[in-house]
This record gives structure tokens, sequence and C-alpha cells, in this order.
């Protein structure tokens, strides 16, 4: 009997040993993979607005448009001389409890795209 009683207790000190490590690494999987969301989801924005800034006739106004979180701020430059538009957007991390200690929690990304010449919609056309 004292045999089964003493691999009682080390089922349980295994345990002990074993299950913060498996908590931390599944804690740090899912923190990463909220990240790697965000930011791939902070990138597609920045094509939408760079999208819809390239194709417009007032670049700032259509940028901002197509973002409807006010957490996010909008950055659209505009190069003359190569006719190219760059869009940048940022967003804090929020995610306190796995980025606090990452520096400078702010997901930042910037799209480039030439101008192209303005969406018109023409109404006034007849489908034959």
């Amino acid at each position: 009997m004292t045999k089964r009683r003493s691999q009682r207790g080390q089922s349980t000190v295994e345990f002990a040993l074993v299950m913060p490590l498996f908590a931390l690494s599944l804690t740090l999987f899912v923190g990463t993979t909220m990240l790697c969301l965000r930011f791939i989801a902070l990138h597609d924005i920045a094509r939408t607005a760079a999208r819809a800034a390239s194709t417009s006739l007032h670049p700032h106004d259509a940028a901002r448009s197509v973002i409807s979180d006010n957490s996010i701020t909008v950055r659209v430059s505009e190069d003359i001389a190569t006719d190219v538009i760059t869009v940048t957007v940022q967003q804090s991390a929020g995610l306190w409890w796995f980025t606090r200690f990452l520096p400078g929690n702010i997901f930042q990304r910037s799209v480039s795209m030439m101008r192209e010449a303005p969406i018109v919609f023409n109404t006034n056309s007849t489908a034959e």
C-alpha cells in the first residue's frame, strides 16, 4: 500500500511542475496568434485605405472614410513628382496583458500606391 501512495504523490508533484509550463506556453501561443491577426488586419486596413486614396481626388478624406475605427490614426502623404500616395495607419496594440513587456506597444503599417484616375460612375450613359 505504501508504494501506491507514493506513486500518487509523485503524479501530483509532476503535475504541479508541468502545469505552469503548459499554461505559460498556451498563453504565449494565444497572445502571439492574437498579435499576428491584429497585424494582418491592420495591413488590410492600410491597403484598403491606400486603394481608396489613390483613386480619389481628395486622398486624405477617402483614406479616412474607409476606416471606421476611431482608435486607428491615418497619415496620408503624396509625392507629386512620382505620383505615389503613401498611407500609414497606426493602432495601439491593446493587449495589455501580453504587450506590456514589448517596446512601443503601437502597430504601424504603410502602403504606397501609384495614383490612378478617379473612379467616376457615369449614370447618363444608355445601354444598348
